[in-house]
């Protein structure tokens, strides 16, 4: 009787592998979640990162990228951006735009403001309710809401839009026109 009890209870106890396909042919999204960032990762204060006449938060990307996130929640970097041609030095999303966007659009409405620490790896920071991230890799991520991009050393992916649906693009080129 004891045997057959321990032979029923590990029966229901042992957890047998399963695999699990996303919904439909939804591509896994890119994106880090923020209850991890935020359950796993070190807080910064937003103020260690405060430039004097330079409104925002100012951050170094360990590849280098000069990153900010500024009034409403606007964030972006600047810099040698993974993955994009050549003439383009700018990602950004800035308050009231519909989607991330990168070029020349983004160069225009960038702030100045050149940060002067880097912000460590397992680390992020919040400021008017935007994150920006630095993962162990290395990759860069930043969000608000669902305006959002994450750069690791070759590719960036961006929450882009094609007039009718936001798109996940993995680096230039690829959205759908």
């Amino acid at each position: 009787m004891a045997t057959a009890a321990s032979a029923i209870g590990l029966a229901f106890s042992t957890v047998a592998p399963a695999h699990a396909d996303s919904a439909g042919n939804a591509p896994v999204s890119p994106f880090p979640e923020m209850s991890h960032i935020a359950a796993w990762y070190t807080q910064s204060d937003p103020e260690q990162f405060f430039l004097p006449d330079h409104p925002g938060v100012w951050f170094l990307s360990p590849s280098g990228l000069n990153c900010g996130m500024w009034q409403w929640g606007s964030f972006g970097c600047a810099g040698d951006i993974p993955g994009a041609p050549p003439d383009v030095h700018n990602i950004a999303w800035f308050n009231g735009n519909r989607a991330v966007h990168y070029g020349w659009t983004a160069a225009i409405q960038f702030p100045t403001g050149q940060a002067q620490q880097t912000l460590p790896p397992r680390s992020y920071v919040t400021y008017e309710s935007t994150t920006c991230a630095t993962m162990p890799d290395g990759s860069t991520y930043c969000g608000h809401g669902n305006f959002q991009f994450l750069m690791n050393h070759d590719r960036t992916w961006l929450k882009g839009w094609n007039d009718r649906l936001s798109v996940v693009c993995l680096s230039y080129g690829t959205c759908p026109p």
